[in-house]
Parts: structure tokens; C-alpha cells; sequence
């Protein structure tokens, strides 16, 4: 076909029938051969550029393999390079070649690509090539593992499952050693809310004189949460805290400043809600003391939201239940701050308990801040620290879920979460979507963690719902780092899918 266009130009620029004809012939020539070899060389680029790709994903599985001599290592590498590279691309490749010098392993290869157009000026190939190099050395690792301690997580043998899995993970990741010079795990049991640790109370971060609005809009101006429970027989804070509000502060690990009360973070104090005299009918899940006469000389003003906004009937009382208090919803398990010592890390997760509704952005948020190097939690690195890098595994076995009520005329129109109720307007304006609200706010809380450079695993733990599948697969980072609803015996693989993804090579060149 080549030849018969070129001969056809050539006849064309043969016709004498005029000059303009002979020159327009003339000039066609070079331009078609022009356009050929753009021809040939865009091959050559396209093949290449899948070289690189082939030999990158060559070099990086050899990588982690440190105990194979050159040998191996070619072969290891062959296999993988064929496995990436199509024997039906346009060129051929011959093999590869693996160098070892220090740490740095260098996979190059090199093959040709048969021409079209240049065949006319006698090229019949043009040789292309590729080389890269990997470093051989361990990644320095800060890890956030967000897990769900839910009620849910009770049933079926989630929890034992999970905290087998997680449990190996770290194991592997520490290498059988009990401390690492590379390697910082936290552990963030989640619920409704995030435990920041009782001993924590004092600290400079915690809105101790409830200064701020969340502080007090459960009750009135100038209540103090640490107050009421004092006020209690046997009451103690349980050490959660409310998420903050505003867009500098909700969704965000901006650090708490003494200066401004709406960066701090209030104690959480679950209120005790109205009890069988004065629901007004509706349904409450958190009644555990007696609410007296609501401060209310005549029973006509004793209604639900009056009764369970009165402080009163917090002085000398003693929770009545067991299973309810001002700690409802709160995981009794707290946060474990990044530490390179093994055993503190494997503690916390045997030590995981199931209590409480699912708020997915309140744990991913704290997941953030124990990363972060500055406060509540300094033990982080600084933001683009070369040397480490910074992870999130998020577990959930379920959808952000918070009792709602909003059809059942329950005046909170929620269970009570970090975001306090969903009446009061911090999960959407009218609180009538509270699950769709924490949805909204979970996405935006992955966008935030993600633009600050951090890794995010994410796993559907047995989730049927597809809002929330989709929901953690757009959470994480990339696409094939979001694992749908593995079984129980599946999970530690999982685990160990994502322990060999963090410990994977970074390219060096």
C-alpha cells in the first residue's frame, strides 16, 4: 500500500500540464515522509512507556523479596516483567537484566520496534529502552488503625476476627521485633464517639470551663460538664469528646489554641433523657436517673425538652442502669497514640471492646489528629516529611447510624454522638437526615485526610449496604486500596494485602 501511494505522488509530480501541479506534487513527498516517521517514532514512545510500566512493576516486586541472590532475582523479575508486558505489543523485548549495588536494584531492558514508513530511508527498526531503579530499604511508617467497636461488631465473631487480623498485620509489619526505628502504630476505637483517654481531662485542649457552644448547648450558658458529673454519686467522665464546630474546626485536624474556645474540644457528657413521666409519649433510649419535678412547680411545663435540659436532677444522683449514663455511645476503650513498641500496640487491640452506634467521621478525624505533630496528639511528624509516611486502615462493619428518629416526633431526633443530637443542627439544618448527614461529612473528612498526603485503606467489614460501599471505596485512596466485605476468614488476609502494600518499594528513578 506504501508503494502504491509513493508511486502515485511520483506520477502525480511527473504531470506537465502545469508548474503549480509539478512543485504541490513535489512538496508531498517530504511531508508524507514526514508524517511516517512521526508514525514510527509514536510507536516507538507508546512501546516504551509500556516497558517502563512493566519493568517498574518488575522492580518493585523483586524488591520485596531481600533474601534472593541475582539470580533469583532476574528470574523473579522475568516473570513479572512478562506478566505486565503483552507478547501482542507492536514491539519486542529481550531480557531483562537485574543489578544489585547497596540497596539500589536496577531492572533495565531494551527492544525493537519494526518500522513503516522509515523502511524507505533503509531503517527497518528503531531500538528502545528502558532502566529503573528501585531502593531497597524499609519505609518508615506512621499507621492510624481506625477500627469500628460498634454494638455490631459483637455479633457473629466480627470483633475476634478482626482484632486476630489486625493483630497479625502489626506483627508482620514489626518484623518480630518488640520496637522499630521505622515504624509508629496508633490504635482508634470508635463508636458514636472517639475516647481521647480519661487522663486527658486537664490538658489545655479540653474545653474544661465550657467556653465554647458545644460545651453548653445541652443545657444553658455557663454549665459545666465536669460539674455535672462531680455532681453525681460514682460518675465519672468517660473520655470522649464532642467534635467542634465551624468549618475552620469540625472536619479538620486545626489545632486547639487556648485563646479561641471554639477550637477546643468539649467533654462529652451524654444528657439524661426524659424518663416514662415525661417523654410526651415518644421513644428515648437514654434515661438512667430520676428527673424530679424538671424544676417545674406544675407538671403542665414538665415536657421532654424541658425535663431533659434540667441540671437539677444531676446533684447527689446515682446512674440507675447499667447499660446507659452520660458515657452512651462513648467506646470504654481509648486511643492508643503512635508508640514503635509492639506489645503496646497488640494490647490495645486484644483489648477492644463492642459498645455503641456507628459515626464513621468521628473516628476517621481522630485517626487524622494522632498523625498530626501537633496537638491533641504531638507523637506525628511533621506534614511532608520525606523520610515517612503517614497511613489510615479504616474498618467499618456498617453505616453511619445514630438511632434516628425523626419520624417518631422524639424531640432530639437522634441517639446522642460526637456531633451531640441531631436537633441541634450539626447534622444538617433541619436533623432530619442524620445518617445522610454523617455520610456528607465522612466524605469530606477523606478528602481532607487525602489532601494532606495521607494513605487511606478502607474496609467494608461485611457490609451489605451500597451507599456505604460506595461511600469507603470513594474514601479511599485509590481504588484497589478499598476491600468489599471480606468474610471473617478472609479478613487477615486483607490485613496482610495491605501490611505488603506499605511495605512496598518507592521508585527512585
Amino acid at each position: 500500500m506504501l508503494q502504491n501511494i509513493v508511486s502515485r505522488i511520483l506520477s502525480f509530480s511527473r504531470c506537465r500540464k502545469a508548474n503549480v501541479a509539478i512543485l504541490f506534487g513535489l512538496s508531498l513527498i517530504p511531508i508524507a515522509i514526514a508524517i511516517g516517521f512521526a508514525t514510527d517514532y509514536g510507536r516507538a514512545i507508546a512501546v516504551r512507556s509500556r516497558m517502563v510500566d512493566a519493568a517498574d512493576a518488575a522492580a518493585l516486586a523483586v524488591g520485596s523479596w531481600p533474601d534472593l541472590n541475582e539470580v533469583q532475582l532476574k528470574e523473579k523479575a522475568q516473570q513479572f516483567f512478562d506478566a505486565n508486558y503483552s507478547s501482542s505489543e507492536l514491539g519486542t523485548a529481550g531480557k531483562i537484566n537485574v543489578s544489585v549495588l547497596d540497596d539500589d536494584i536496577t531492572v533495565e531492558v531494551s527492544g525493537t520496534v519494526p518500522t513503516s514508513f522509515m523502511r524507505l530511508v533503509n531503517v527497518s527498526n528503531l531500538d528502545v529502552g528502558v532502566s529503573t531503579v528501585v531502593t531497597r530499604r524499609q519505609r518508615n511508617i506512621e499507621l492510624a488503625l481506625v477500627l469500628d467497636t460498634t454494638g455490631s461488631m459483637s455479633s457473629s465473631g466480627k470483633m475476634a476476627s478482626m482484632q486476630y487480623a489486625a493483630k497479625k498485620m502489626v506483627q508482620d509489619l514489626f518484623g518480630g521485633n518488640s520496637t522499630s526505628e521505622t515504624l509508629k502504630v496508633a490504635v482508634v476505637p470508635f463508636a458514636a464517639a472517639v475516647n481521647v483517654g480519661k487522663t486527658n481531662n486537664e490538658e489545655d485542649w479540653i474545653d474544661q470551663k465550657a467556653k465554647s457552644a458545644v460545651s453548653y448547648e445541652d443545657f444553658k450558658s455557663g454549665v459545666k460538664v465536669f460539674d455535672l458529673i462531680d455532681d453525681m454519686k460514682g460518675e465519672k467522665w468517660s473520655g470522649c469528646v464532642r467534635e467542634r464546630n465551624g468549618s475552620e474546626y469540625e472536619l479538620t485536624d486545626a489545632t486547639p489554641v487556648t485563646s479561641n474556645a471554639d477550637s477546643l474540644f468539649a467533654p462529652y457528657f451524654a444528657p439524661d433523657e426524659p424518663d416514662s413521666d415525661h417523654d410526651d409519649g415518644d421513644s428515648y433510649e437514654n434515661s438512667y436517673i430520676d428527673d424530679g419535678d424538671c424544676g417545674q412547680s406544675k407538671s403542665s411545663n414538665r415536657d421532654a425538652k424541658t425535663c431533659q435540659r434540667y441540671t437539677g436532677k444531676y446533684k447527689n444522683a446515682s446512674n440507675n442502669s447499667s447499660s446507659k449514663g452520660s458515657d452512651y455511645n462513648c467506646p470504654p476503650r481509648a486511643i492508643t497514640e503512635l508508640t514503635n513498641k509492639q506489645g503496646a500496640v497488640v494490647s490495645a487491640i486484644e483489648q477492644l471492646q463492642p459498645k455503641g452506634n456507628t459515626v464513621i467521621p468521628a473516628g476517621l478525624l481522630w485517626g487524622w489528629r494522632v498523625l498530626s505533630s501537633t496537638e491533641p496528639f504531638t507523637e506525628g511528624k511533621p506534614y511532608g516529611d520525606e523520610e515517612w509516611i503517614k497511613a489510615i486502615v479504616l474498618l467499618t462493619d456498617g453505616q453511619n447510624s445514630i438511632s434516628s428518629w425523626s419520624t417518631s416526633g422524639n424531640h432530639n431526633k437522634s441517639a446522642y454522638s460526637a456531633f451531640g443530637y441531631a436537633a441541634e443542627g450539626h447534622m444538617g439544618s433541619s436533623g432530619n437526615d442524620p445518617e445522610g448527614a454523617l455520610n456528607s461529612k465522612t466524605q469530606t473528612v477523606c478528602n481532607n485526610i487525602k489532601a494532606k498526603g495521607i494513605l487511606i485503606y478502607t474496609i467494608g467489614f461485611r457490609v451489605t449496604d451500597n451507599t456505604t460501599k460506595a461511600l469507603l471505596r470513594n474514601c479511599a485512596t485509590k481504588p484497589d486500596m478499598y476491600y468489599n466485605s471480606p468474610s471473617n476468614s478472609q479478613l487477615a488476609g486483607i490485613f496482610g494485602d495491605i501490611a505488603q502494600g506499605l511495605s512496598e518499594l518507592r521508585i527512585a528513578q
